[in-house]
């Protein structure tokens, strides 16, 4: 961490998963975490894995892969002995793109943006402004598809306010909403609000908004499917 859509990687094994329990039971799915442990909506994605894949689900967290060999289908760890198997779905450690890197706007530890939180104008570059994944996010803030769409529109608003001539907005918003597969049917989520703090100059997650899914459910399934097609 910090990466793109914090659950992705979980909700990814478990969509795979559902498919094996139905076309291919005896398989086994290895999660073989480099963080410290689930990074979003851990007890909810370990509930499912327990209750829908016994046996079949196994989650192995400080795995720092530090090579991958194609031709044997290998992945190596820094501490922990090298894992084989007949399929890979390797994360790499990412950053913002090539672009970024090349025209200085990747600062923050040569990987992220750096930005003015109140209109999102690079710290390296001024009049550039910069918006979802390469950013150098706040605390608690995710790299989310529902985020980056929240950064463009408080980005776009300021923008707009610079043109006119007129003050920003002192105490811009975001929200954030993110919805996970953990079979063909059944979803969690979680959910947060961002409030600017001009203080701090940056964003701090607003105390008892949002949350996450008490259970999983196939109602959350229907709202995440009209959610993809509206």
């Amino acid at each position: 961490a910090p990466y793109r859509c914090p659950p992705g990687p979980y909700e990814r094994a478990s969509v795979v998963a559902s498919y094996l329990k139905r076309h291919k039971p005896k398989s086994k799915v290895l999660i073989l975490d480099g963080n410290p442990d689930v990074t979003s909506k851990g007890p909810l994605f370990k509930k499912a894995w327990a209750d829908l894949y016994p046996g079949m689900v196994e989650y192995r967290p400080q795995h720092k892969a530090v090579a991958v060999d194609g031709k044997t289908n290998t992945v190596k760890f820094e501490v922990q002995d090298a894992v084989r198997a007949d399929v890979l779905n390797v994360l790499p450690v990412m950053r913002a793109g090539q672009l970024a890197v090349q025209t200085g706007l990747a600062n923050a530890n040569a990987r992220w943006c750096h930005v003015n939180f109140l209109n999102f104008e690079s710290t390296a570059v001024k009049n550039i402004h910069v918006v979802g994944d390469s950013i150098q996010i706040a605390a608690g803030m995710p790299k989310s598809g529902h985020m980056a769409n929240s950064h463009a529109k408080v980005c776009a608003a300021a923008i707009v306010a610079e043109l006119q001539g007129i003050e920003l907005n002192p105490h811009p918003m975001l929200t954030n909403v993110c919805m996970s597969y953990v079979d063909d049917a059944h979803v969690i989520h979680v959910a947060s609000v961002h409030e600017y703090v001009p203080t701090q100059k940056t964003f701090r997650t607003i105390g008892g908004s949002g949350g996450v899914s008490d259970v999983r459910s196939d109602l959350e399934g229907a709202y995440a499917r009209a959610w993809a097609k509206n």
